[in-house]
């Protein structure tokens, strides 16, 4: 059973007492009581997901979601908020968000893929909530949209909030709370971010509490690896996969982690995978997407990726795709426009 903070359900507690809603409905089927919410520590997803339906029943608003998240904020989200806000840039907040998204199993998981255009950062719900899903969806973007916003000091209306939810009757209110424009329906709720935001330096970025959140990190790692599970492979494609080429190297990623280059490679070892293997995947995805969506000249693209020679990168690609570089292109061309 996952569980959440009780930030968000106190939002709509205190908001809905001063509508005069009357707080015994709001707790009808669900294991909590006023006290217990306002005291207590994280609550199920469960239990808020039934507080959110009688929320939404009993005060006949559609537009929780959006009011969960104007009272919110990324401190919401406990410590991975915490670790993100001390992030010294923009990617590496939302990098972070995703290391203690995975590891802390919690109810949403966060991704961060970096593309040419920028870095898309997308959520997936872990269990089924229903008709309030979208409730979640709409706080969660809001909150990131401050979290941004925080970071670099002014509105950011250049980025794209995808919602996999159909358009909403109440979507005309949208731009009162989203700086940037919305779309619906879409396969998954995320946020497309251009990429001349990743690199903006935060004000609150701090050395010492980041030096403790990847401890915390590491740490987590070590148990979850007890437990047979594949935390280090996990965890490594999810960093590489949030990058822009060229690509860290292995020390760069142990440094990070408080362990030796062979300490790390032991762990992969392990878990059947190799740092090798796992950079080579994500460098196969970039050389894709580059010959797909630019006009880059294999020589530069090989260049991009990290490759001094061009024949070492057409030789990769090779062994990735069966085919050169130009025939990949080709070959994809050929099928759109069939």
């Amino acid at each position: 059973m996952h569980h959440i903070s009780p930030v968000y359900a106190r939002c709509v507690l205190r908001e809905l007492l001063r509508r005069d809603v009357p707080a015994a409905a709001l707790f009808d089927r669900t294991s909590l009581d006023r006290e217990i919410l306002e005291t207590g520590g994280d609550i199920s997803v469960g239990d808020f997901a039934t507080f959110l339906r009688n929320a939404r029943k009993v005060s006949g608003d559609e537009k929780l979601g959006l009011m969960i998240g104007a009272q919110s904020n990324v401190v919401t989200l406990g410590a991975m908020g915490t670790a993100a806000v001390v992030a010294p840039t923009v990617r590496s907040g939302f990098q972070m968000m995703e290391n203690f998204s995975r590891l802390h199993a919690s109810y949403v998981k966060v991704e961060s893929i970096s593309t040419v255009q920028g870095l898309s950062i997308r959520l997936t719900f872990l269990e089924d909530l229903g008709e309030v899903e979208k409730f979640h969806a709409e706080a969660s973007i809001m909150i990131f949209q401050s979290y941004l916003e925080m970071l670099t000091g002014i509105q950011v209306n250049d980025a794209e909030y995808r919602f996999a939810f159909d358009q909403p009757p109440y979507a005309s209110e949208y731009p009162k709370w989203l700086h940037s424009r919305a779309s619906f329906g879409a396969r998954q709720t995320s946020i497309e971010l251009p990429s001349h935001w990743l690199e903006r330096r935060s004000p609150f970025y701090n050395e010492d509490l980041w030096r403790q959140s990847h401890k915390a990190l590491s740490q987590r790692m070590r148990e979850l690896a007890d437990r047979e599970e594949q935390p280090y492979t996990a965890h490594i494609t999810a960093y590489l996969r949030s990058c822009e080429p060229p690509l860290p190297d292995l020390a760069f990623v142990a440094k990070q982690l408080y362990m030796s280059t062979r300490t790390l490679n032991r762990r992969l070892q392990i878990e059947n995978s190799s740092f090798r293997e796992l950079k080579s995947q994500v460098l196969r995805r970039w050389a894709n997407e580059y010959l797909l969506t630019t006009d880059n000249s294999v020589e530069n693209i090989a260049a991009a990726l990290g490759y001094q020679d061009t024949a070492n990168f057409r030789r990769a690609f090779r062994v990735w795709e069966d085919c050169t570089p130009r025939q990949f292109k080709e070959r994809k061309k050929s099928r759109n426009a069939i």
